[in-house]
């Protein structure tokens, strides 16, 4: 369908308060999750779980193995499940997953719950890929990409504050470092 330059743009305008608004907040969500395991360290997540020896690193590895191991499957998953399917389920284990992890007291927990999440976020970033070029152009795609992706920084910060705010709110049930992943 031949379009003016001008219906092109508004169209282009309509995707991103759509599509790219929804890509940007998942993906910065999700680098948001990536960081808690660091900065729930700091307020005593080795301590409170008794982790000891090299199990805070490996409790810090599995998501990416799992990630590793379950991108085969969730490559599957997109080409088999329409997207306005998978991605909210993707959301909703992966934040089931994160939200455990306040519920984890020991190893074995956390190993669990960071096993899930990986899993879960396996398929975020190429089904991020795959949407961005399926509702925008070639010319439109590296600034859309660009867009969500720069969210990293910007939840880095967020988080940061974030830990700092929600790790001292005293509590007499939760330790501080399960204030913030929760």
């Amino acid at each position: 369908v031949p379009l003016s330059e001008e219906e092109s743009k508004r169209i282009c305008r309509k995707t991103d308060r759509v599509i790219l608004v929804i890509l940007v907040w998942v993906y910065f969500l999700q680098i948001l999750d990536k960081s808690v395991l660091g900065y729930g360290a700091t307020f005593g997540l080795q301590e409170d779980a008794n982790l000891t020896g090299d199990q805070y690193s490996l409790v810090g590895s599995i998501a990416p193995i799992a990630q590793l191991a379950w991108q085969p499957f969730s490559s599957f998953l997109i080409i088999k499940v329409p997207h306005r399917i998978l991605m909210p389920a993707l959301c909703l284990g992966w934040g089931i997953a994160q939200t455990l992890m306040a519920a984890c007291h020991n190893f074995g927990g956390l190993m669990a719950t960071r096993f899930f999440l990986g899993l879960f976020e396996a398929g975020c970033l190429p089904l991020f890929s795959i949407i961005t070029s399926q509702w925008y152009r070639r010319a439109e795609q590296p600034i859309r990409i660009a867009g969500w992706y720069s969210t990293n920084g910007l939840a880095t910060i967020v988080a940061a504050a974030l830990s700092y705010g929600l790790g001292h709110i005293k509590s007499h049930v939760l330790f501080p470092w399960q204030m913030y992943v929760r």
